[in-house]
C-alpha cells in the first residue's frame, strides 16, 4: 500500500483546522474541563493511530499486521468521523450570526447527536452487522426461458474476503450452513475469495467444502484473487499465486470456471453458465475474454453470465444486439461497505452497484450482490452482508 504524503498533508491540516473549532466551541459552551481533556485524548488518540497506520510496513506484510492495520483504520475512521460531522453541522448553526443573529442552538445540538450516532454506528457496522446475513429473494423474468427451468433457483454469494478474519472460520461455517438451507438448485459465487494472496484460504478449506446443490456449485475469480494487491510488480509471482489458489479452490465444494462455461440439464432442456475472469474498468484488472469464453454469444440458448464486476455487464452487454445473454450475476461494489436509507457511496461510482437492473431493450439483467466479507475498514454500515435466492421465471 502506497502512502500518498500529499493526501496526509491535507488530511493532518483539516484534522487541525476542526480540533481547533471544536476545541474552540467546547470552551465557549461548557467550564467542565473534563469535557475538554476528553476531547484532547481523542485528538491525541487519533494523531498517535495515524502515524501507526503510517509506520506499518504493509508491503508483503503477514496477515496478522494487515488485519492490525484495518482494525486500527477502522478506529482512526470512528474517532475521525464524528468530529468532521459535528464540525459541518455546528457550522450550519453558526450562519444566522452572519447576520448578527443568535447561533441555531437545537442545530448545534442536532451535530451532537449526528457525531453520536455515527460513532455508535460504526462500531455496530464492525460487530454486528458484519457479523449479520440476509436473505434476499429476487424473480428474474426470461424471455424463452426453457420450461423445465421455470422456478428454477439460484442462490448467489460473493466477495468473502476470508483473509479478513484472518483463521475464524465460524462466520463462513453460518453462511455455508444458511446457504444449504435455501433450497438451491444451483449455488454460486462471484469472485474476491480473498484479499492479497491465495494462503488467506487456508483455513477456510474445510468450510468452504459443505456448501452443497444439486447442480453443483460454480465460482469464478474477482479481481482481489490475483494477487495484485500483494505482488504488484512481480507477474510471475502472481501467475504462481494465481495457480496456488485454483488449487485450493479444488479442495473446496466449488468448480472454477474461468472464461469457460458449463450446461445444465432439467429433462431434454439446457441453459448455459458461462464463467469468466475479472474483466474491470481501471484501475480495476482484465484477465477475462467473454468472447473466448463461450462459442457463439450470440445464439438462443438461454445464457447465465458469472463476472464479477458489473461494469462488464454496463460496457459490453447491455443493449448489445450480439451478446444474447439474458441474466449477468456480479459482485464487486460491497455498496461501499455503507448503504443508509437506500443510498451507497457507491452510487458515486457505480451505475450499477445494488440489486436486479435491466438494459433499455429489456433483454439482458443484471444482479449486483453487495458481497459478505470486508475489505480495508472491517464494517458494515447498512450494507448487511448478502445472500441472494434468485428464482428464473419464463416471461410470459
Amino acid at each position: 500500500m502506497r502512502i500518498n504524503i500529499a493526501g496526509i498533508v491535507v488530511l493532518l491540516i483539516l484534522n487541525v483546522l476542526v480540533d481547533l473549532y471544536i476545541a474552540r466551541a467546547i470552551k465557549q459552551r461548557t467550564k467542565r474541563r473534563g469535557v475538554l481533556q476528553a476531547f484532547y485524548g481523542v485528538c491525541g488518540t487519533s494523531f498517535v493511530l495515524l502515524v501507526l497506520m503510517m509506520v506499518m510496513p504493509l508491503k508483503g506484510a503477514p496477515d496478522d499486521l494487515f488485519i492490525t492495520f484495518t482494525w486500527t483504520l477502522l478506529a482512526f475512521v470512528a474517532l475521525l468521523l464524528p468530529r468532521y460531522l459535528f464540525t459541518v453541522v455546528d457550522l450550519i448553526a453558526r450562519i444566522p450570526q452572519l447576520f448578527h443573529r443568535k447561533r441555531l442552538r437545537a442545530v448545534s445540538i442536532a451535530g451532537c447527536v449526528v457525531a453520536a450516532a455515527s460513532f455508535v454506528m460504526i462500531l455496530w457496522g464492525a460487530f454486528v452487522t458484519r457479523y449479520s446475513m440476509q436473505v434476499k429473494e429476487v424473480t428474474v423474468e426470461i424471455k424463452d426461458l426453457p420450461e423445465a427451468f421455470d422456478g428454477y433457483r439460484i442462490v448467489q454469494i460473493s466477495d468473502m474476503h476470508v483473509g479478513s478474519y484472518g483463521t475464524d472460520d465460524s462466520f463462513v461455517r453460518k453462511l455455508v450452513e444458511k446457504v444449504n438451507s435455501l433450497d438451491a438448485d444451483l449455488i454460486v459465487f462471484t469472485g474476491d475469495m480473498v484479499n492479497r494472496h491465495s494462503d488467506e484460504i487456508r483455513p477456510f478449506i474445510d468450510a468452504l467444502s459443505g456448501f452443497s446443490a444439486p447442480d453443483g456449485q460454480l465460482a469464478i475469480l474477482g479481481n482481489h484473487d490475483y494477487a495484485d494487491y500483494f505482488y504488484p510488480n512481480d507477474n510471475r509471482a502472481k501467475e504462481n499465486d494465481r495457480a496456488r489458489l485454483i488449487n485450493f479452490y479444488s479442495m473446496t465444494a466449488f468448480d472454477l470456471v474461468l472464461d469457460d462455461y458449463r450446461t445444465i440439464y432439467r429433462d431434454n432442456d439446457s441453459i448455459i453458465v458461462i464463467g469468466v475472469e475479472n474483466i474491470g474498468r481501471k484501475p480495476f484488472p482484465v484477465y477475462g475474454n467473454l468472447e473466448s469464453a463461450y462459442p457463439d454469444l450470440s445464439d438462443s440458448t438461454t445464457k447465465i453470465l458469472l463476472s464479477h464486476d458489473p461494469y462488464n455487464w454496463h460496457n459490453d452487454i447491455a443493449d448489445h444486439a450480439d451478446k444474447n445473454i439474458a441474466l449477468t450475476l456480479s459482485g464487486h461494489t460491497h455498496a461501499m461497505q455503507t448503504r443508509l436509507l437506500g443510498w451507497s457511496p457507491a452510487a458515486l461510482i457505480y451505475p450499477e452497484w445494488a440489486g436486479l437492473y435491466s438494459d433499455k431493450s429489456g433483454r439482458s439483467r443484471l444482479y449486483v450482490n453487495i458481497g459478505t466479507g470486508t475489505v480495508g475498514t472491517p464494517m458494515r454500515i447498512g450494507a448487511t452482508p448478502e445472500i441472494t435466492v434468485l428464482t428464473l421465471r419464463r416471461a410470459k
